[in-house]
Order: structure tokens, then C-alpha cells, then sequence
């Protein structure tokens, strides 16, 4: 296959067609292309093997160019569910800005870095941490300087990377975080793996610290780290909070200015994710459906101190639209049919399917809808949620003492500690223990 852009769209059908191939040959097509990631033509091939890569996670070649990216790996985001003004980099942007950047950075520095990585364990965070140091810095001088030149030439801009511009405000973006690389990453292995759920109070203070170190070196430091960190968390809100308790360097005006535009940032981020929650629908399971829905409500939650403190009814009522949002998508994919989907596989007449499967897959239904029950209150479907879960349990009851007035024997026992089971998950183990001495009794 030869080179040039012309061949975009016959890499994109190789990548598609690829996809589709059992694992083994896939990853040779993968090493195919990870020899070719620099050429542009490839690009559009990598965006299709994606969520393919995602679901096998294949070790990944260490590259320079990768390593230059990995403090604002937190902040990017898949061309197709890209939004602007939210101080995040479209995926898109990188090979065009590694383009451009490599022959500004200084001379031998790639070459060097690229013999060096080929010593290192890629899965060694703390090594690449302090690899990359002398790379993030010569990357955003030279990034700066690359910033300037497009600026004031419109041909280079165009000729670099097309009209639009906010691929420069993106580029802004990496050279601020890339800046900070070394405390990027510090932070990153101080802190625990993301998703961030809870910080223990060591946590808390390793946070507050830098935050307090970068404002008294730079007050522009401040935003970039917590545009990262507030990636990483499950609860956002929470590190908003720290930087209300927080004296940064600067004035108070420009903390408050700090905590304004950040808290936007971080909203509109949460509704970037809501809204792209039917998107992901259609390829996700029930409990897959539900994480997210939970992950978004405490995301959600956590920034209802912050919201407050700004006074800003828009935000607040994006906010309390997103809730609405996040409700009617749990009550559609979730809570709407779960009751047909749950009988048919506790009572359903498919001998195909393997026993064990079939109570797994109603343990994984009832799970989805107690943890809807639970996210209830705060999206305003309680009323239709804790109706769903009592006809459930109604038709279970049902469906489980027809079973029992059958012939006795094992498949009868089994079919009602499945439905125990579920009435376990959905009430508590009290009424699943009520009811099995009810339906011993009876069996008996």
C-alpha cells in the first residue's frame, strides 16, 4: 500500500475490515499501523480500531510523540464527542501538532528521547515521568514559539492546520499543561488511579500543597493542573471546594475569576458526557447503563456547593436540566422495560441458554435497577422507579409460587434461589429470607 493522503479512506476500509478479525490478526494490523502513526494518512484508520483497542488494551509502543501528550492524555476527547470551549483537545489535533512541533524542538532532542524509550518499561509511570521532563519543557517553549508564527501568518495557520480557530485555542491547552508535565504527572502518581472516587485527608493535603506551590510560582499554573485533575474525579466538585479553602498566589480577583471559569469548565464537561449518554447506549449493557448514570449524578452532586456559591442561574439551570436529562435516560434504557426483560429470563422457556448465564444476567438486571433506586431521589424519578421495583417483586412472587405448585425436584429448587436471589437484590435479604421459608412451607 503506498503513502500519501490520497490513501486515507483505503486505511479507514483496512482498519474497518480488520476490526471484524479475531484477535490475533487484528494486533498484527494494529503493529502495521503503530509503525505508521506519523503519517497522516493513518490517522482516520486509528480513530476506527478505537473502541476495539479500548475493549483488548494491546501493550502500546513508546513513542515520543505519545510520551509529549501523556500529561493531557486526562483532558482528550474522541473527535466525534468534542465540544469547544471547554479547555479540552479533540484527538484530532494531535498528529497535526506533533508535526509541526518536531522539527521546531531542538536538535538531536527526539532522536535521543526515542533511543532512551527504548530502554523503559511503558507501564513504568514514575520513569516516564522523569524522562519526559526535559521533552515537556522544550516542547512548550517550542509550542509557544509555534503559536506566535500561526498567529501572525494566516497561510501557515491554514497550511498547518486548516482555518478554524479553535484548533489554536486546543494547542493553547497543551502548551499549558505540557508546562507543567513534571507536576502533572507527580500528582498523577501520588494520587489514586482514576477514576478518583473519595480523597483520604493525605490526598486532600497533597492537592491543596500543589495547588499552593503552583499559584506562588505562576497563578496561570493553577488552572491547567486542575483541568487535568478534575478529569480524573469521580466528585469534581470536591477539588473546586479545596480551592475555595486554598491562598493562591495572584490577587483575589483573579482566584475568583480562577474558581468561575473552572466551575464552568467542569459543568459543561458533565453535560458534554449527558448528552452523549444515548450515543453510547446502544452498544452498552444494563449495567454498563447504569455506571454512567451514576457516575454523571455524583459528578453532578458534588458540583451543587460551587454552582451555589456562583449565583449564576444559567449554570444552575443547565445543571438542573442535566439532572432532568440524566432521569429520563435511566427511566428510558434502564427502568422502561426491565420487568419483561427480567421475568423472560427468570421464567422464560429458552433450554438453549446455560442456567448459570441465565441467573447472571437477572442478577446484572436487578443490580442496574437498585442502583437506579438509589440515584432516584436526586433525578426525580423516584415515584416511577420504586413503582417498577414493586411489580417486579409482584410478578417474581407470582411467577415463583406457579413454578413451586409444579412436579418437585431440582430445577424447581434452582428456579426459586434465582428468584431469591433477586428479591434479595431488589428488597434486602430480610424479605428474600421471609419468602423462602414462606415458599419452604408451601413446597413442602
Amino acid at each position: 500500500m503506498s503513502g500519501g493522503d490520497g490513501n486515507a479512506d483505503e486505511w479507514s476500509r483496512l482498519a474497518a475490515e480488520s476490526a471484524r478479525l479475531p484477535d490475533g490478526k487484528f494486533l498484527k494490523i494494529y503493529e502495521l499501523l503503530e509503525q505508521m502513526r506519523e503519517r497522516p494518512e493513518v490517522q482516520g484508520a486509528f480513530e476506527t480500531i478505537r473502541p476495539r483497542l479500548t475493549e483488548l488494551r494491546p501493550p502500546r509502543r513508546l513513542a515520543v510523540s505519545r510520551l509529549f501528550f501523556r500529561p493531557v492524555e486526562d483532558v482528550l476527547d474522541d473527535p466525534m464527542g468534542y465540544q469547544r470551549r471547554l479547555n479540552r483537545i479533540s484527538r484530532a489535533v494531535l498528529a497535526p501538532c506533533w508535526r509541526a512541533l518536531r522539527d521546531r524542538l531542538p536538535h538531536g532532542l527526539v532522536a535521543e528521547m526515542q533511543s532512551t524509550l527504548s530502554t523503559i518499561d511503558s507501564r513504568d509511570a514514575r520513569a516516564l515521568a522523569v524522562v519526559g521532563e526535559p521533552l515537556w519543557t522544550a516542547g512548550a517553549a517550542a509550542l509557544d514559539q509555534l503559536l506566535v508564527e500561526v498567529r501572525a501568518n494566516l497561510k501557515l495557520q491554514v497550511t498547518l492546520f486548516g482555518r478554524d480557530e479553535d484548533v489554536l485555542n486546543q494547542l493553547a491547552t497543551v502548551a499549558d499543561v505540557v508546562r507543567i508535565g513534571p507536576r502533572i504527572e507527580a500528582l498523577k502518581l501520588a494520587l489514586p488511579a482514576k477514576p478518583i472516587g473519595e480523597l483520604a485527608e493525605s490526598h486532600v493535603e497533597i492537592v491543596k500543597t500543589a495547588m499552593i506551590e503552583l499559584g506562588r510560582e505562576n497563578p496561570r499554573h493553577t488552572g491547567p493542573a486542575l483541568l487535568v485533575l478534575t478529569s480524573r474525579m469521580r466528585r469534581p466538585g470536591d477539588l473546586l471546594r479545596m480551592l475555595q479553602e486554598v491562598r493562591l498566589g495572584g490577587t483575589p480577583q483573579e482566584k475568583e475569576g480562577l474558581t468561575r471559569e473552572l466551575s464552568g469548565i467542569v459543568v459543561g464537561n458533565l453535560l458534554r458526557q449527558t448528552s452523549d449518554m444515548d450515543r453510547e447506549a446502544a452498544s452498552a449493557d444494563s449495567s454498563e447503563l447504569a455506571a454512567t448514570a451514576e457516575r454523571l449524578t455524583e459528578g453532578l452532586n458534588s458540583v451543587n456547593e460551587a454552582v451555589l456559591a456562583l449565583r449564576d442561574k444559567e449554570m444552575s439551570r443547565k445543571v438542573d436540566g442535566a439532572r432532568t436529562e440524566i432521569g429520563e435516560f435511566v427511566k428510558r434504557t434502564i427502568v422502561s422495560d426491565v420487568d419483561q426483560a427480567l421475568l423472560g429470563t427468570l421464567f422464560g422457556p429458552d433450554a438453549a441458554v446455560d442456567p448459570d448465564e441465565k441467573v447472571r444476567k437477572a442478577e446484572q438486571l436487578a443490580l442496574a435497577l437498585r442502583k437506579s433506586a438509589r440515584l432516584a431521589p436526586h433525578l426525580g424519578i423516584k415515584r416511577e422507579v420504586d413503582a417498577k421495583i414493586n411489580e417486579i417483586r409482584r410478578q417474581v412472587e407470582a411467577g415463583t409460587e406457579t413454578v413451586l405448585r409444579g412436579q418437585p425436584g431440582a430445577e424447581v429448587q434452582r428456579r426459586m434461589f434465582n428468584s431469591l436471589r433477586v428479591i434479595e437484590i431488589l428488597a434486602g435479604s430480610d424479605e428474600a429470607e421471609r419468602l423462602f421459608r414462606e415458599w419452604q412451607r408451601r413446597s413442602v
